[in-house]
C-alpha cells in the first residue's frame, strides 16, 4: 500500500510506528558498520520499510566494482557466490516501492573480510557430483595449528576461526567446544552463548546442550586405585610404588558425564564410572598402563574409561556412553543411573564379563550416536582389530547396529576403511540428510600411513567425494556436513506497514480499520536449517489476546500468523511481539509497535489531523542484573529527560538530558549511579520526560 492521505470524520487517526519516524531509506543492521568478517558467506539484515515491496542491495569492493546488486522481497539476504577474503566492501540498500516516491539510498556501511587460513588448505576430489549431499564442510583443526574451517564442496574455504575448539555441531547449527579449559556454546560471529561454571576442569572430548534444554558434558574426576600385575609393574616398583594389584597407590583418572541446569549452571545430575564400573576392568592390551611413564600428557596418572561422546535421549530416558580405553559402549536410563546394558568384547580381553553384543569386536570407538529409528551408529578405530578380529593390519570401520532386546546386536551397515586410512585416534561420521555417510579419519594409517581425510559414502558404499590435508601428520578432532554458517537467519515482515502523510510530516506506521483489523506477520526462514521459531505477542489493552506459541519453519520457507482482535478501540494499544529461533536464542527480534484503530475504511484523500503521541514501555529485561534497556516512544521532537531514581524519589541516575528527535527510541542502564557505583538490588523507579509529558515504570534489579 503506498503512501496515504487519510481521514474519516470526527475520528482520531492513529499509526503504528515501529523503527524511525521520517525515514526515506532502510537502515543495514547486519553486518556492523567497520566489521571485519572471518568468512566468505555474507549475511545482510536490514530494518523493514513502510510501503516496500521488494529491496536492492547494492555492494562495492574497494575499487568501486558492483561486487552485487540483487532485489529481494525480505529484510535479510545471503550471499554464498560473491565476496572474496582480503577485501573490503561498502554496502547500501533502499526500498523499492509500488508508488513513484524516490527514496533515498541508506547510509552506506562498509565491512571487510580477513585472511584464509593456508595451514588448512585441503586437495579435494569429486567422484560423483550427483550423489553429493548439498552444503559445507566443518572440521576442528588441532595440528600444525589451531584452527576451526569450513569449506565449499570444491574445497574452497568459506569460514574460520581460532576463537573456540569446536567438538560438537548438532542439527540446528549450534556449536560447542572449549575455550580456555571452559566448555562453551558459540556461534558462527565467534559469540559466547553458555559456558560452564568457573572452576569445572572439563574434558575437550564433547559438550552439547541436550533436548530438555540443559547442557551435558565430560569431567574428569580422580581417585587412588592400586597398579595391577602386569609387564609394566616392575617399572612402577621402581619408582617406589608396592605395585601389588590391591594398594590404593595411584591416581586413577576417569571422566563422568555431568548434566548442567541451562540457566543457574548448577550441576544437577552426573554419572560416574568409580560408581558404576568394577576397577577390575582396564586396558591391558593397548599398553594405557605404560603410559604414565612413558610421558602420558596426564602425567602420573592413569587415564582409566576415557569418555569421548555420548547420546542423550529425552524419550527413551536414557544416556548412551562411549568409554574408548575400555572399548565399551554403555547405556545408562536417566536419570536414576540404572545400568542397562554395556556393550564390548568378550570376558578373556580383560574389558568385563558382562558385556553384550562380544560378537562386534570394535575397539577404541568414537562419536557414538543414535539414530531416529534406534539405530546406533560410532566410528570403530579398530585399534585392537588384529587381537579381536585376527586382521593382517588394524583396521577401521564405520558401525551402524542395532540392539534388539537389549541383548544381542544386528549389524546394519558396516564400511570399512582401506589400510592407509586407519586412524588409531579420533574420527567421526555423520549419517546425512540423503542416505550418504560423512566420514572423518585421522588417518594414521598401518606403518608409514595417510593424512587426516574426509569423505562422503553412499549406502552402497561407493566413494563420491573426498578430500584431504596438504600438510602430513596434521590432526583434526571431528568434520560435520552442515547447510549452512547462519542458522539463526530469519525475518520478520509485518502487513500493512505503510507510510502517512500529515500537513506537516510523513510518519510510518500501520492503520488498523473496519476491513482489515487483523495483525499479520510473516515469519521467513533463512537460515538452510530446518528450526522451531517461537514467538509471543502481548497487547496492554487487550484488544488482541495474548498469545505464546511455537511454530516448525522448513528451511527456506515462511510462515504467516494472523491474530483477529477480541475488542478493537477507537484510539490506541502498544504491542510487543518477539521471536527467536529456538536453538538461537541470541538472533532473537524484539519490536514493540503502536497499534490504531480507524472507524471507517481507510480513503485516499483528504486531510489528516494526527495528535502527539508519547508512551513509554516496560523494560527488558525485567528482573534485571545488570543491564536493562528502557523504551520509549515521541511524537513529535522533544527536550527529553531519563532519569532513574528510588522509591524515596532521590535521583539515582540522570541517564539522558538532551534534545530527541520524534520516534522510537531506547536507551541501556547498567546499574550504576552517577558516580558510577553498582547500586544495591532492590525497585527501582525510571521516568521519562519528553516536553511536557512524563511517564514512570518500575523495574527491579537483582543482586
Amino acid at each position: 500500500m503506498g503512501v496515504l492521505e487519510l481521514m474519516k470524520s470526527n475520528t482520531w487517526i492513529f499509526l503504528v510506528s515501529i523503527m524511525l519516524l521520517n525515514k526515506s531509506s532502510a537502515n543495514i543492521t547486519f553486518p556492523d558498520d567497520g566489521m571485519q568478517l572471518h568468512y566468505t558467506h555474507v549475511m545482510f539484515r536490514w530494518d523493514q520499510e513502510p510501503d516496500a515491496t521488494n529491496y536492492n542491495l547494492v555492494v562495492f569492493d574497494q575499487s568501486d566494482n558492483t561486487t552485487l546488486n540483487i532485489q529481494t522481497s525480505h529484510t535479510v539476504y545471503i550471499d554464498k557466490n560473491n565476496f572474496e577474503w582480503d577485501k573490503t566492501y561498502h554496502a547500501t540498500v533502499t526500498p523499492i516501492l509500488d508508488i513513484g516516491l524516490n527514496f533515498e539510498w541508506s547510509d552506506t556501511i562498509s565491512f571487510s573480510i580477513g585472511s584464509a587460513f593456508t595451514s588448512a588448505d585441503l586437495n579435494t576430489e569429486i567422484m560423483d557430483s550427483a550423489s553429493i549431499q548439498d552444503g559445507l564442510v566443518l572440521f576442528s583443526q588441532i595440528s600444525p595449528d589451531f584452527s576451526m574451517v569450513i569449506i565449499d564442496n570444491l574445497g574452497n574455504q568459506v569460514w574460520n576461526s581460532e576463537f573456540v575448539y569446536v567438538n560438537h555441531w548438532n542439527q540446528y547449527g549450534q556449536l560447542f567446544g572449549m575455550q580456555n579449559g571452559i566448555g562453551v556454546e558459540v556461534n558462527f560471529y565467534d559469540e559466547i552463548i553458555w559456558e560452564t561454571p568457573i572452576g569445572t576442569e572439563i574434558d575437550a572430548h564433547e559438550i552439547k546442550q541436550i533436548s530438555n534444554g540443559n547442557y551435558m558434558g565430560i569431567v574428569p574426576e580422580y581417585q587412588s586405585g592400586p597398579i595391577p600385575i602386569g609387564p609394566w609393574t616392575s617399572s612402577y616398583q621402581d619408582l617406589g610404588y608396592i605395585g601389588d594389584g590391591e594398594t590404593n597407590e595411584f591416581t586413577w583418572r576417569g571422566t563422568k558425564i555431568v548434566e548442567w541446569d541451562d540457566l543457574s549452571t548448577e550441576e544437577i545430575w552426573s554419572w560416574s564410572p568409580f560408581d558404576h564400573f568394577d576397577m577390575n576392568d582396564y586396558d591391558s592390551l593397548e599398553g594405557r598402563w605404560w603410559s604414565p611413564i612413558n610421558g602420558s600428557s596426564y602425567g602420573m596418572v592413569f587415564d582409566w574409561n576415557h569418555v569421548n561422546a555420548f547420546h542423550f535421549d529425552e524419550t527413551e530416558s536414557a544416556v548412551y556412553i562411549s568409554s574408548r580405553n575400555l572399548s565399551r559402549i554403555t547405556k545408562v536410563s536417566y536419570p536414576d543411573y540404572n545400568l542397562v546394558w554395556n556393550m564390548g568384547p568378550p570376558n578373556e580381553f580383560g574389558y568385563g564379563d558382562e558385556n553384550i553384543c562380544t560378537d562386534l569386536l570394535f575397539s577404541c570407538q568414537h562419536h557414538i550416536q543414535k539414530l531416529e529409528n534406534d539405530d546406533l551408529l560410532f566410528f570403530d578405530n579398530g585399534k585392537l582389530s588384529e587381537i579381536f578380529l585376527d586382521d593382517s593390519f588394524p583396521t577401521t570401520r564405520i558401525r551402524r547396529v542395532r540392539v534388539i532386546d537389549n541383548a544381542y546386536c544386528e549389524t546394519i551397515w558396516e564400511y570399512e576403511l582401506p589400510q592407509e586410512l586407519y586412524g588409531h585416534s579420533w574420527g567421526s561420521v555423520q549419517l546425512l540428510d540423503n542416505g550418504n555417510y560423512f566420514i572423518y579419519t585421522h588417518g594414521s594409517g598401518y606403518q608409514d600411513g595417510s593424512i587426516c581425510t574426509l569423505m562422503e559414502v553412499t549406502p552402497e558404499q561407493e566413494l563420491v567425494w573426498s578430500a584431504n590435508h596438504t600438510i602430513p601428520f596434521s590432526v583434526w578432532y571431528r568434520g560435520y556436513k552442515i547447510p549452512s554458517i547462519h542458522p539463526g537467519a530469519f525475518s520478520v515482515d509485518i502487513d500493512r506497514y505503510q507510510t502517512i502523510q500529515t500537513d506537516t510530516s510523513t510518519i510510518a506506521g500501520i492503520v488498523v480499520d473496519e476491513n482489515n483489523h487483523s495483525l499479520i506477520f510473516t515469519i521467513s526462514n533463512h537460515s538452510g536449517y530446518d528450526q522451531p521459531y517461537s514467538y509471543t505477542l502481548n497487547d496492554e489493552s487487550g484488544w488482541y489476546p495474548f498469545i505464546s506459541d511455537t511454530v516448525f519453519i522448513e528451511a527456506g520457507e515462511d510462515h504467516t500468523i494472523s491474530l483477529s482482535p477480541t475488542v478493537l478501540g477507537i484510539t490506541s494499544t502498544t504491542i510487543e511481539l518477539s521471536v527467536k529461533p529456538n536453538y538461537h536464542r541470541w538472533s532473537r527480534l524484539d519490536l514493540t509497535y503502536n497499534v490504531f484503530h480507524i472507524s471507517g475504511v481507510l480513503s485516499q484523500s483528504d486531510e489528516i489531523i494526527i495528535p502527539d503521541l508519547f508512551r513509554l514501555f516496560q523494560n527488558y529485561p525485567n528482573p534485571f542484573n545488570p543491564t536493562t534497556t528502557l523504551k520509549y516512544f515521541i511524537g513529535q521532537d522533544a527536550d527529553v529527560k531519563v532519569i532513574i531514581h528510588d522509591l524515596l524519589g532521590n535521583v539515582i541516575r540522570d541517564l539522558f538530558i538532551g534534545k530527541e528527535l520524534s520516534g522510537y527510541k531506547s536507551i541501556q542502564w547498567d546499574g550504576m549511579n552517577d558516580n558510577g557505583i553498582l547500586v544495591p538490588g532492590g525497585v527501582y523507579l525510571y521516568t521519562i520526560q519528553a516536553g511536557k509529558e512524563s511517564r514512570t515504570k518500575k523495574m527491579i534489579l537483582l543482586k
